[in-house]
């Protein structure tokens, strides 16, 4: 705590520490651990400057945001069938680039396909993939 009110950050109160929890998040680093100690008593503070790996999910190393977005996709199609990647990134709130993307692996999965080329491809499911999947 000394060193942190030498350098100006501190406040020898404890509402720093709120404060150094937001940056590291804000930073995308490994969030700060608080470790106790007694005999000698000392309170232990570890910054990394670790940026945070993607939570993973035992679905093939896809993260759950992917999985999510990808099944937007497919809710969506279902309900307004085929369509412009514009219009489904539009719907699910992502860049273009990225819902392209997802289409992509989507189509490559076997899940959907597309009907056209350039300005005019349109996306669209298999009929083996309308009904609800388990």
């Amino acid at each position: 705590m000394k060193i942190f009110n030498m350098i100006g950050i501190g406040e020898r109160v404890g509402s720093g520490v709120p404060d150094i929890f937001s940056v590291w998040e804000s930073q995308g680093w490994l969030a700060p651990e608080f470790k106790e100690q007694f005999n000698p008593d000392r309170t232990i503070l570890k910054l990394s400057f670790i940026e945070k790996q993607a939570e993973k999910t035992s679905r093939n190393g896809q993260t759950s945001k992917t999985i999510e977005n990808k099944r937007q996709i497919m809710n969506y199609l279902a309900t307004e069938g085929s369509s412009r990647a514009a219009d489904i990134a539009e719907h699910i709130k992502l860049s273009l680039a990225r819902t392209r993307v997802l289409l992509s692996e989507l189509t490559n999965d076997g899940k959907m396909q597309t009907e056209g080329s350039g300005r005019t491809r349109r996306y669209l499911q298999k009929e083996r993939h309308l009904q609800k999947e388990d």
